[in-house]
């Protein structure tokens, strides 16, 4: 593991076990004593071509990451089915291309541990429903943002990919103004003029839990950046 992956998966700050509380999950009870003491999940090769930053870590790869006795808490284990089912399949890959993923992406999120959810109840059914929640700026200012530095400046590194609006926070000079972070994805726009040697990607959070196309732009363009990502990915690791 890189020695910045590793520093990162050894924080202790907790900076979320005031949020945590007991839950259930897959069948299981979950105390909130076990859950406290999950470690950041982070995957980063000695050598990583492309820098991928996502939100956060789901509920599931968060509880899996208690379990696990691998280096990176599972995160890119042929079980994390967020990463074989939409992570690799953006970058032109499969789950045959695990190894491909593992020698050049190092996997980070803006905030790498899991920023558990609110329970707010409908006003007309009185129905609660569990929401995942946003980390804020301040969480990924303390958590990311402490490390950013050091991440972009590795020897290999090729290429950031920001997925999904959380992590975009980090480079503000993406944005244009008030720019929404939908009409930032919609440019599909390779920068190279905010680190110098470094192409960066902003693409929508490929989760299916957290988007829904329902605007036919929208579909288009996540599928003109699939296309995009996988022609520059291969030209990334070369």
């Amino acid at each position: 593991m890189h020695p910045i992956a590793e520093e990162i998966r050894n924080c202790n700050k907790k900076c979320f076990v005031n949020l945590y509380q007991d839950t259930v999950y897959a069948n299981k009870t979950w105390p909130k004593t076990e859950i406290d003491g999950i470690k950041p999940l982070v995957y980063g090769p000695e050598n990583p071509r492309v820098l991928l930053i996502s939100q956060a870590p789901s509920l599931q790869a968060w509880l899996n990451g208690k379990v696990s006795n691998s280096p990176d808490g599972g995160l890119v284990s042929e079980g994390n089915d967020f990463l074989i089912n939409d992570v690799l399949p953006a970058f032109g890959l499969s789950g045959k291309d695990l190894d491909i993923f593992r020698e050049n992406v190092f996997w980070v999120h803006a905030c790498n541990c899991y920023p558990w959810y609110r329970e707010p109840k409908n006003k007309k059914t009185g129905k609660i429903t569990r929401q995942d929640r946003w980390p804020g700026n301040k969480q990924i200012e303390n958590c990311l943002g402490q490390w950013l530095g050091k991440l972009t400046r590795i020897d290999s590194l090729n290429a950031i990919v920001l997925m999904g609006e959380p992590s975009t926070r980090l480079f503000p000079q993406l944005k244009e103004g008030s720019e929404r972070f939908t009409d930032l994805v919609r440019k599909m726009e390779i920068r190279n003029d905010i680190i110098e040697g470094i192409d960066i990607l902003s693409i929508y959070n490929q989760s299916k839990k957290n988007r829904t196309f329902n605007d036919p732009v929208d579909r288009a363009v996540n599928n003109e950046l699939k296309l995009l990502l996988k022609n520059k990915f291969a030209r990334w690791i070369e």
